[in-house]
C-alpha cells in the first residue's frame, strides 16, 4: 500500500492557488459536510475549538472520502502534541505564533524521525495504515506539509529566516492575532497591518515557499489571492451557521 499525495502540498509547490475552509465546530458531520464543497483543503481547528485528539481523528476519518486535504491546527508547538495527532493521521500542520527560525527548526524536527529529527517511533498507527504503508517511516515527510502562523511583530520581523527553514511549507498570517498584538484589535485593515502582512507575503515568496492568510469576506480574500497568498482561508463552519440562521430569521417579519 502506498500514502496517497497530498493535493495542497503539490498545488502550493506548482504555485497554484487553493481555498480552504475552517473547521470549528469538532463535529464529524459537519467536517463532512465541508469537506464535499469542493474546497482544495480544510482546516481542522485545535486552537480555538473544542477539538481534541479522538474528534480531530474522527473528523480525519470523515474527510478521507473526498479529495481535499485536511490539515489539523495544533494549540501549540509542543512536541508531544505533534507526535500524537500525527499518529492519528494528521499530515499537514498549522502551528501557531511562530517568532523564530529555532522554533520553526523544531517544529520541522518534531514531525520528522531520526536522524533528521525527533518524532517518537512506532511501527502500527493511523497514519500508515496501521504497518501496512510500506516504507513510510523513511518517506512520510515527502508527503507532509508545515504552515507556520506567523501573528506577532516578531514573528513578522523574524518571517525571511523563517521562511528559509528547511521544512517549512507556508507562512501563514493570522490576521486576528496580528492585529490584536500589533494594538489594532478587530482592525486587520489597518495599514500597520497590512503593511506587516505584505512582508510575510514578500518573505515567503523570496524564500520560494507560499503564503496563506484567513480571509473570510470575499473582497478580502479576492485581493489577497491578487496579491500572490495561494493558501487562503475563505469561510468557517462556525460563522456560516451563525450567520446563516441570523440572516434566515433577520428575513422575516413578525
Amino acid at each position: 500500500m502506498q500514502e496517497r499525495p497530498n493535493p495542497l502540498k503539490a498545488s502550493l509547490a506548482a504555485g497554484r492557488p487553493s481555498l480552504g475552509l475552517w473547521c470549528s465546530l469538532a463535529s464529524a458531520l459537519s467536517t463532512e459536510i465541508m469537506a464535499g464543497a469542493g474546497a482544495g483543503w480544510l482546516l481542522i481547528d485545535g486552537e480555538h475549538s473544542p477539538n481534541d485528539l479522538r474528534s480531530t481523528m474522527a473528523q480525519l476519518q470523515a474527510a478521507a472520502a473526498f479529495p481535499c486535504e485536511a490539515a489539523v491546527r495544533l494549540p501549540s508547538d509542543s512536541a508531544v502534541l505533534i507526535k500524537q495527532f500525527m499518529d492519528a493521521g494528521a499530515r499537514s500542520l498549522m502551528i501557531p505564533n511562530v517568532r523564530t527560525a529555532d522554533q520553526a527548526r523544531a517544529i520541522v524536527a518534531a514531525m520528522a524521525y531520526a536522524p533528521a529529527g525527533i518524532r517518537g517511533f512506532s511501527t502500527g498507527h493511523r497514519a500508515n495504515q496501521f504497518g501496512r504503508i510500506r516504507d513510510y517511516h523513511r518517506s512520510a515527510r515527502a508527503t507532509q506539509l508545515l504552515a507556520v502562523q506567523i501573528e506577532c511583530a516578531t514573528g513578522v520581523a523574524n518571517a525571511a529566516e523563517i521562511a528559509a527553514v528547511e521544512g517549512v511549507d507556508v507562512l501563514f498570517v493570522g490576521p486576528g492575532d496580528l492585529s490584536t498584538n500589533m494594538d489594532a484589535m478587530g482592525n486587520p485593515g489597518a495599514e500597520h497591518v497590512q503593511d506587516a502582512i505584505a512582508r510575510v507575503l514578500q518573505a515567503a515568496r523570496g524564500a520560494g515557499k507560499a503564503a496563506g492568510i484567513l480571509a473570510p469576506l470575499k473582497a478580502d480574500a479576492d485581493r489577497y489571492l491578487r496579491d500572490g497568498f495561494t493558501m487562503v482561508a475563505v469561510g468557517a463552519d462556525l460563522g456560516l451557521l451563525a450567520r446563516g440562521s441570523d440572516n434566515l430569521i433577520a428575513s422575516f417579519s413578525l
